[in-house]
Protein backbone atom coordinates (compact mmCIF):
# COMPACT_ATOMS: atom_id res chain seq x y z
CA UNK A 1 0.00 0.00 0.00
CA UNK A 2 1.45 3.34 -1.05
CA UNK A 3 1.25 6.56 0.98
CA UNK A 4 1.56 9.98 -0.60
CA UNK A 5 2.75 11.90 2.46
CA UNK A 6 4.78 11.28 5.61
CA UNK A 7 1.68 12.17 7.65
CA UNK A 8 -0.18 9.27 6.05
CA UNK A 9 2.74 6.98 6.81
CA UNK A 10 2.80 8.04 10.46
CA UNK A 11 -0.95 7.49 10.81
CA UNK A 12 -0.58 4.05 9.24
CA UNK A 13 2.26 3.29 11.66
CA UNK A 14 0.07 4.28 14.61
CA UNK A 15 -2.75 2.09 13.33
CA UNK A 16 -0.34 -0.83 12.91
CA UNK A 17 0.95 -0.29 16.45
CA UNK A 18 -2.62 -0.47 17.79
CA UNK A 19 -3.26 -3.68 15.82
CA UNK A 20 -0.12 -5.35 17.17
CA UNK A 21 -0.20 -4.09 20.75
CA UNK A 22 -1.38 -7.45 22.03
CA UNK A 23 2.12 -8.86 21.88
CA UNK A 24 3.38 -6.28 24.34
CA UNK A 25 0.30 -6.59 26.55
CA UNK A 26 0.86 -10.34 26.71
CA UNK A 27 4.48 -9.69 27.59
CA UNK A 28 3.48 -7.32 30.37
CA UNK A 29 1.20 -9.95 31.84
CA UNK A 30 3.88 -12.64 31.65
CA UNK A 31 6.44 -10.26 33.07
CA UNK A 32 4.17 -9.34 35.93
CA UNK A 33 3.59 -13.00 36.70
CA UNK A 34 7.32 -13.66 36.65
CA UNK A 35 8.02 -10.72 38.93
CA UNK A 36 5.24 -11.89 41.23
CA UNK A 37 7.20 -15.07 41.78
CA UNK A 38 10.10 -13.24 43.39
CA UNK A 39 8.69 -13.72 46.88
CA UNK A 40 11.48 -16.11 47.77
CA UNK A 41 14.18 -13.60 46.89
CA UNK A 42 15.83 -11.31 49.35
CA UNK A 43 14.18 -8.06 50.41
CA UNK A 44 16.43 -5.82 48.34
CA UNK A 45 15.38 -7.53 45.12
CA UNK A 46 11.72 -7.23 46.08
CA UNK A 47 12.10 -3.51 46.71
CA UNK A 48 13.82 -3.08 43.36
CA UNK A 49 10.98 -4.88 41.62
CA UNK A 50 8.38 -2.70 43.36
CA UNK A 51 10.29 0.45 42.43
CA UNK A 52 10.56 -0.64 38.80
CA UNK A 53 6.87 -1.50 38.72
CA UNK A 54 6.00 1.93 40.06
CA UNK A 55 8.05 3.72 37.41
CA UNK A 56 6.48 1.56 34.70
CA UNK A 57 2.99 2.44 35.93
CA UNK A 58 3.85 6.14 35.95
CA UNK A 59 5.24 5.85 32.42
CA UNK A 60 2.00 4.28 31.23
CA UNK A 61 0.03 7.04 32.95
CA UNK A 62 2.16 9.73 31.29
CA UNK A 63 1.64 8.08 27.92
CA UNK A 64 -2.09 7.97 28.50
CA UNK A 65 -2.04 11.65 29.41
CA UNK A 66 -0.18 12.50 26.22
CA UNK A 67 2.87 13.72 28.17
CA UNK A 68 5.63 12.39 25.92
CA UNK A 69 8.36 14.34 27.71
CA UNK A 70 7.42 12.85 31.09
CA UNK A 71 7.15 9.36 29.63
CA UNK A 72 10.63 9.69 28.15
CA UNK A 73 12.05 10.98 31.42
CA UNK A 74 10.58 8.05 33.36
CA UNK A 75 11.74 5.49 30.80
CA UNK A 76 15.27 6.82 30.96
CA UNK A 77 15.15 6.73 34.75
CA UNK A 78 14.13 3.09 34.84
CA UNK A 79 16.77 2.38 32.20
CA UNK A 80 19.39 3.91 34.46
CA UNK A 81 18.19 2.38 37.72
CA UNK A 82 16.49 -0.90 36.80
CA UNK A 83 17.77 -1.93 33.38
CA UNK A 84 17.86 -5.59 34.43
CA UNK A 85 14.06 -5.78 34.78
CA UNK A 86 11.41 -6.48 32.17
CA UNK A 87 9.64 -3.36 33.40
CA UNK A 88 12.42 -1.30 31.84
CA UNK A 89 11.63 -2.64 28.38
CA UNK A 90 7.91 -2.09 28.88
CA UNK A 91 8.52 1.47 30.02
CA UNK A 92 10.57 2.21 26.92
CA UNK A 93 7.82 0.70 24.76
CA UNK A 94 5.31 3.01 26.41
CA UNK A 95 7.54 6.07 26.03
CA UNK A 96 8.12 5.20 22.38
CA UNK A 97 4.37 5.13 21.83
CA UNK A 98 4.01 8.52 23.52
CA UNK A 99 6.72 9.95 21.27
CA UNK A 100 5.07 8.45 18.19
CA UNK A 101 1.74 9.98 19.16
CA UNK A 102 3.50 13.32 19.51
CA UNK A 103 5.04 12.95 16.06
CA UNK A 104 8.57 12.69 17.44
CA UNK A 105 9.88 9.78 15.40
CA UNK A 106 13.51 10.32 16.42
CA UNK A 107 12.71 9.91 20.12
CA UNK A 108 10.46 6.93 19.45
CA UNK A 109 13.29 5.33 17.47
CA UNK A 110 15.77 6.01 20.27
CA UNK A 111 13.55 4.35 22.87
CA UNK A 112 12.94 1.30 20.70
CA UNK A 113 16.65 1.01 19.98
CA UNK A 114 17.25 0.80 23.74
CA UNK A 115 14.91 -2.18 24.00
CA UNK A 116 16.39 -3.83 20.91
CA UNK A 117 19.84 -3.56 22.52
CA UNK A 118 18.99 -4.10 26.19
CA UNK A 119 15.74 -6.05 26.41
CA UNK A 120 15.80 -8.94 28.87
CA UNK A 121 14.05 -11.42 26.59
CA UNK A 122 14.43 -12.28 22.92
CA UNK A 123 10.73 -11.66 22.43
CA UNK A 124 10.78 -8.02 23.48
CA UNK A 125 13.94 -7.47 21.43
CA UNK A 126 12.17 -8.77 18.32
CA UNK A 127 9.13 -6.57 18.90
CA UNK A 128 11.35 -3.53 19.42
CA UNK A 129 13.38 -4.29 16.29
CA UNK A 130 10.25 -4.61 14.14
CA UNK A 131 8.77 -1.37 15.44
CA UNK A 132 12.06 0.44 15.04
CA UNK A 133 12.39 -0.90 11.48
CA UNK A 134 8.95 0.47 10.63
CA UNK A 135 9.82 3.90 12.00
CA UNK A 136 13.04 3.94 10.00
CA UNK A 137 11.00 3.06 6.93
CA UNK A 138 8.74 6.07 7.50
CA UNK A 139 11.86 8.21 7.85
CA UNK A 140 13.10 6.99 4.48
CA UNK A 141 15.81 4.77 5.97
CA UNK A 142 14.45 1.61 4.36
CA UNK A 143 17.74 -0.26 3.98
CA UNK A 144 18.60 0.37 7.63
CA UNK A 145 15.12 -0.82 8.62
CA UNK A 146 15.47 -4.05 6.64
CA UNK A 147 18.83 -4.64 8.29
CA UNK A 148 17.21 -4.58 11.72
CA UNK A 149 14.67 -7.30 11.03
CA UNK A 150 15.68 -10.70 12.42
CA UNK A 151 16.22 -13.62 10.08
CA UNK A 152 15.59 -16.21 12.79
CA UNK A 153 12.75 -15.96 15.28
CA UNK A 154 10.06 -18.07 17.00
CA UNK A 155 7.25 -19.18 14.67
CA UNK A 156 4.79 -17.01 16.58
CA UNK A 157 6.68 -13.92 15.37
CA UNK A 158 6.84 -14.90 11.70
CA UNK A 159 3.79 -12.89 10.60
CA UNK A 160 4.91 -9.82 12.53
CA UNK A 161 8.43 -9.86 11.10
CA UNK A 162 7.61 -10.85 7.53
CA UNK A 163 4.78 -8.38 7.07
CA UNK A 164 7.12 -5.61 8.21
CA UNK A 165 9.75 -6.93 5.80
CA UNK A 166 7.20 -6.88 3.01
CA UNK A 167 6.15 -3.30 3.77
CA UNK A 168 9.75 -2.15 3.73
CA UNK A 169 10.42 -3.90 0.43
CA UNK A 170 7.38 -2.13 -1.02
CA UNK A 171 8.84 1.17 0.15
CA UNK A 172 12.12 0.16 -1.51
CA UNK A 173 10.34 -0.69 -4.75
CA UNK A 174 11.15 -4.41 -4.67
CA UNK A 175 7.76 -6.00 -5.41
CA UNK A 176 9.13 -9.54 -5.78
CA UNK A 177 10.79 -9.52 -2.35
CA UNK A 178 7.68 -7.93 -0.85
CA UNK A 179 5.44 -10.69 -2.25
CA UNK A 180 7.75 -13.36 -0.85
CA UNK A 181 7.62 -11.78 2.59
CA UNK A 182 3.85 -11.21 2.55
CA UNK A 183 3.19 -14.81 1.50
CA UNK A 184 5.47 -16.04 4.29
CA UNK A 185 3.50 -13.94 6.76
CA UNK A 186 0.14 -15.14 5.44
CA UNK A 187 1.02 -18.84 5.65
CA UNK A 188 1.27 -18.70 9.44
CA UNK A 189 -1.54 -18.96 11.95
CA UNK A 190 -0.38 -15.82 13.75
CA UNK A 191 -1.20 -13.05 11.24
CA UNK A 192 -3.10 -10.32 13.08
CA UNK A 193 -5.01 -9.29 9.94
CA UNK A 194 -4.98 -11.92 7.15
CA UNK A 195 -7.40 -9.86 5.06
CA UNK A 196 -4.99 -6.91 5.05
CA UNK A 197 -2.13 -9.16 3.98
CA UNK A 198 -4.22 -10.63 1.19
CA UNK A 199 -5.09 -7.12 0.01
CA UNK A 200 -1.42 -6.15 -0.08
CA UNK A 201 -0.58 -9.26 -2.09
CA UNK A 202 -3.41 -8.60 -4.53
CA UNK A 203 -2.36 -4.96 -4.96
CA UNK A 204 1.17 -6.00 -5.85
CA UNK A 205 -0.06 -8.69 -8.24
CA UNK A 206 -2.39 -6.18 -9.94
CA UNK A 207 0.38 -3.62 -10.26
CA UNK A 208 2.72 -6.23 -11.71
CA UNK A 209 0.12 -7.30 -14.27
CA UNK A 210 -0.64 -3.76 -15.46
Amino acid sequence: MQYETEEQQVEALKAWWNENGKAVIAGVVLGALAIGGWGAYKSHQEKQAVAASDIFSRTVDATGDGDAAKASELAEKIGDDHSDTLYASYSYFSAARAALDAGDLDTAARHLAWVADNGKTEEVKIIASVRLARILGVQGKVTAGLGLLPTTYPDSFKALVEEARGDLHVAKGDAAAALTAYNAALETNFASDPDSLTMKINELATADAS
